[in-house]
């Protein structure tokens, strides 16, 4: 075959995947992993930045039930300085105590081959229900919580860690995320990182938290 008959054919099919995909930005899909104990959900969308420019979004809930206690969980989400070895950053600081149910945290990670160094700041609250045995973290990026960096800076996102006491000493943990990356990312590269990333994160915080003292 004619190499610019190849190279068309394969141009053509990187299009059509892309058009499938921003065609379907309402679809969610399910995984299981491995050992089936984790169950992941994801979506991908498109939004406008501020710059005019569209940029995917990634939403993802990751749930599953573990025999650990709830103090581990929420002593884990108050030591800062830990987040990083489940969220994947080089860094995590606490920028500010603002009570006792609420922070303001910076997160770095070190750039790669094909991604450049990437930022964030957050604001985490911190709920909790001792009568119906539940606790919630919600983290939400606010860009102006730290001066800007030389590095693309995360502006858009979510996330919440959930809690909830159940029936035979076990806790059910619910993950849930809303991120836009802060540079540009095809959406192929993305599809590609899901759910193998939801799964990572949920297997590393619960190793995580059963080291973590209450």
């Amino acid at each position: 075959m004619d190499i610019k008959i190849r190279q068309s054919i394969f141009l053509l099919s990187i299009f059509l995947s892309g058009t499938q995909l921003s065609a379907q930005t309402d679809e969610w899909k399910t995984a299981l992993s491995k050992n089936g104990k984790i169950t992941a959900k994801y979506n991908f969308s498109s939004r406008i930045n501020e710059d005019d420019d569209k940029v995917p979004v990634v939403k993802t809930i990751t749930t599953t039930t573990e025999s650990i206690g709830i103090d581990n969980c929420i002593a884990l989400m108050k030591n800062i300085a830990k987040h990083k070895d489940f969220r994947g950053e080089k860094s995590s600081k606490l920028i500010n105590k603002i009570s006792e149910n609420e922070w303001s945290i910076y997160y770095y990670n070190d750039g790669m081959l094909l991604t450049p160094a990437v930022d964030g700041s957050y604001r985490m609250i911190f709920e909790e229900d001792r009568k119906n045995k539940t606790a919630t973290f919600t983290l939400t990026a606010d860009p102006t919580l730290i001066e800007k960096t030389d590095m693309a800076r995360l502006t858009y996102a979510k996330e919440i860690y959930s809690f909830k006491e159940v029936e035979g000493n076990q806790l059910e943990i619910t993950i849930k995320t809303t991120v836009s990356p802060g540079f540009k990312v095809p959406f192929l590269m993305m599809k590609k990182a899901f759910p193998r990333k939801s799964f990572e994160h949920m297997e590393k915080f619960l190793e995580a938290a059963k080291k973590e003292k209450p």
